[in-house]
């Protein structure tokens, strides 16, 4: 007997994105509903269920944390993937410490919407699987790519926050930032290490190329 299809829950007040991500996840073979406002998706919980809600947290009728609330409160083993702006890091981490299953910044692509659906379904499957984030963090054997893609979010949404400053220093501050976060986070020490050291040759890499082509652009002209 074949299974059915997991029906995974769009909550968003833009229509393009509910439309944008109703037809790709139904291409991928889920059972997609969309809800625009906090109201209407609890609404949907209540009368029809979902095996994963795709939960933007700006919504125009509640704040979305609240909704994420509400669902862990009456659905505490149903997976939930917040989606929010890059300003927001900070509060996607608090969504991860309530029981979010993931978070993912827009703009988003289409790819990451779909690996994080299919990674989360796949553990709702698992009825072994009943470790919090952080006790996941510390599992050795995750991919060091599913690392990578954790810290470069968090990147992404710490260098909206900083003040516009010199090239060099805001790169600095955003891999300080993303360190600190990350490690909030529970993150694995050994993957944060290895994201900053390859941040950090990147950009003193950067900053040299930035020198010397300060130096040949200040060199008088040969007569």
């Amino acid at each position: 007997m074949s299974r059915r299809p997991a029906t995974v829950l769009v909550v968003d007040d833009e229509a393009s994105i509910t439309d944008m991500l109703y037809e790709d996840l139904t291409q991928e073979g889920y059972d997609c509903v969309t809800a625009g406002t906090g109201g209407e998706a609890l609404k949907q919980l209540t009368v029809h269920g979902a095996d994963l809600v795709l939960l933007d947290l700006k919504l125009p009728d509640s704040y979305g944390m609240e909704i994420l609330r509400e669902i862990k409160s009456t659905h505490p083993e149903m997976a939930v993937i917040v989606i929010t702006s890059y300003g927001d890091i900070d509060t996607a981490v608090e969504a991860i410490r309530i029981g979010a299953t993931d978070f993912i910044i827009k703009p988003f692509e289409l790819d990451r919407i779909n690996r994080g659906v299919a990674a989360a379904l796949q553990d709702g499957r698992d009825p072994a699987n009943t470790a919090t984030f952080e006790e996941k963090n510390h599992d050795s054997a995750k991919q060091p790519t599913d690392w990578i893609r954790y810290m470069d979010d968090i990147a992404r949404g710490v260098e909206t926050k900083l003040d516009s400053q010199t090239d060099y220093l805001m790169m600095k501050a955003i891999i300080e930032r993303t360190e600190s976060t990350a490690r909030n986070l529970g993150i694995p020490d050994s993957h944060i290490e290895d994201w900053v050291s390859q941040k950090r040759r990147h950009i003193e890499r950067v900053n040299t190329l930035d020198i010397i082509i300060d130096k040949l652009e200040k060199r008088p002209a040969a007569p």
